[in-house]
């Protein structure tokens, strides 16, 4: 792998200062060398080959730390997601282990690539590439079809194509044909000498509104490409300060002989390519630029939580009941739905008329898990009639089902109404510990999957680009004349439930489906709740021993 690695750096033109291979990393690790590599001047990117991160924390710490230095890249083998589907919940199932990877090198600041092709593509940029000052993509071609595909491609990747400046234009059009575009993509038509290369580039990479630029070649009329590419160097050598990437659409002679040149850029045969090199560089532009974060500490109710675990666990159970789960929550700060429980009728009436209409009835049991599935959730009663009869037929139908001798008893909620249910939870994977999980919820969750994943402890920041990463999120802002969702409230329900993980790290699984935000008020409030923990470890943590059965 090694010995591969290194002749094609030399025909990608990429110098190595340093190169350790581990092995089985009996002593030293992938840390190690993060490390050690920190400080050395010669070593200006850092790329990674892992099958395993063996000290996720530690890894976290260094490389958000060294990845505001240089850029990291990895290549992190090992995607499958085995095991996943033995989960419970919701949020297990749709976590595994390569989405935990993925969540520690993203909160890391290190760039993920999925082959070795697209991890020496990216190396390439960063070794010929300052960090950009934005995000504003400047094209220059001598053809339209390219121009457009790469214009596709920066939008894609969520990019700006560059307002060019009148000044910029009037400067164009003063020696390019009238048949040419000054517009962005700029098009030179396929007439374009050298000459004309030569100076567009250097109007274009002059104007202020500009940050990359992509220089686009197609053989035409004689032109040699390796020309072209000495051409477009010569300006970039002058205007050190801005990414420039060549594509240059050419035979394959001519990237062999950009490998022996003293090249100051990179080129791409393809638009696509050169797109997401941009992508990388701003990519790491943006991770410069984040705050570190926090990491909160509220005020909560522990010895309530405590006790409520505590119960669970002396009956032996792993799983709490859904009363159980949301008085967790509730102790913990999260808002939940003002509820009561009931055992009888007599109880259901004075909860029912104490929370007022209309109001929702879920039953809660040490034996079914899933109450959707066995008509364990009655929806929009509107008066005590209507829950007097939904009631006795709950209990009716659990009978007839031989579910009746797990019934805890019923669950009475105020009725939050909303039509965007959001999702969030926590799963631990076996290596990388507690993932919190963020995304759009409800009966769909596993068919969309529109979620996002973090390691815990989570940072503000860390919550933040969880709501926003989501599709979902546009839901949240607004949509369509609803009510905007509180965005402070629900990144506080993540930390919240970051903190609940941190302080009973044998928590296994957790979800809130929904988290049904309000039309009236916007906020974000646990409807449901499930928590599973780990049963020995709960037990030796918290001191419990099981009560004997009589």
């Amino acid at each position: 792998m090694g010995g591969g690695i290194l002749n094609i750096l030399k025909d990608l033109n990429l110098g190595f200062a340093q190169f350790i291979s581990i092995g089985n990393q009996a002593d030293v690790n992938a840390e190690t060398a993060l490390e050690y590599w920190e400080n050395e001047e010669d070593v200006e990117q850092i790329l990674l080959y892992m099958e395993s991160i063996a000290n996720p924390a530690n890894f976290r710490k260094l490389a958000t730390r060294i990845s505001k230095k240089k850029p990291i890249l990895a290549l992190k083998a090992g995607r499958s997601a085995a095991g996943a589907s033995a989960a419970s919940s919701h949020t297990g199932s749709l976590a595994g282990a390569d989405k935990a990877a993925n969540a520690l090198l993203n909160q890391s600041g290190v760039i993920r690539e999925y082959s070795l092709k697209n991890l020496f593509s990216t190396a390439k940029v960063f070794a010929n590439c300052p960090i950009p000052k934005g995000d504003r993509v400047a094209i220059i071609t001598n053809s339209g079809g390219p121009g457009i595909m790469a214009t596709d491609a920066v939008c894609e990747y969520g990019m700006q194509m560059a307002k060019i400046s009148d000044e910029t234009k009037e400067k164009l059009r003063s020696f390019l044909p009238s048949a040419a575009s000054v517009k962005n993509p700029i098009d030179m038509i396929a007439s374009a000498p050298i000459e004309h290369y030569k100076q567009t580039l250097e109007t274009v990479i002059a104007d202020e509104n500009v940050d990359m630029i992509m220089v686009i070649y197609l053989p035409f009329l004689g032109l040699k490409d390796i020309d072209v590419a000495r051409a477009v160097m010569e300006i970039k050598k002058q205007y050190p300060h801005k990414p420039v990437i060549g594509v240059f659409m050419t035979k394959s002679e001519f990237f062999t002989a950009l490998s022996d040149m003293d090249v100051n850029m990179p080129f791409f045969m393809y638009a696509e390519e050169a797109a997401e090199g941009f992508h990388r560089l701003n990519q790491q532009r943006l991770w410069i630029n984040r705050p570190e974060g926090r990491i909160p500490s509220y005020n909560v109710d522990r010895a309530r939580a405590e006790q409520i675990m505590k119960q669970s666990l002396s009956e032996g159970r792993a799983q709490l009941t859904t009363r159980e789960s949301i008085d967790v929550l509730d102790a913990y700060g999260i808002r939940v739905c003002k509820s009561g429980f009931a055992t009888n009728i007599d109880e259901v009436i004075a909860v029912g008329n104490r929370i007022g209409y209309p109001v929702v009835m879920k039953m809660t049991s040490k034996t079914t898990s899933h109450k959707t599935d066995v008509g364990g959730v009655r929806v929009n009663i509107q008066s005590e009639e209507q829950l007097v009869a939904e009631y006795n037929d709950l209990i009716a139908k659990l009978t007839e089902k031989g579910l009746i001798d797990g019934l805890e008893g019923v669950i009475i909620q105020e009725m939050v109404k909303g039509n965007r249910e959001m999702v969030c939870g926590i799963a631990t994977d076996p290596q990388y510990g507690p993932m919190m999980m963020f995304g759009l919820g409800g009966v769909f969750i596993e068919v969309m999957k529109d979620v996002t994943f973090r390691i815990a402890p989570l940072t503000d920041v860390d919550a933040d680009e969880m709501i926003k990463s989501v599709k979902a999120y546009k839901l949240l802002e607004g949509a369509r004349g609803t009510t905007p969702a509180q965005m402070n409230q629900i990144q506080e329900t993540l930390l919240r439930l970051s903190q609940l993980v941190s302080d009973y790290p044998f928590i296994d699984e957790l979800d809130i489906n929904p988290l049904l935000i309000s039309e009236k008020t916007g906020e974000g409030i646990a409807v449901d709740g499930r928590i599973k923990v780990r049963l020995e470890e709960a037990m030796e943590k918290l001191n419990v021993r099981a009560m004997a059965a009589v």
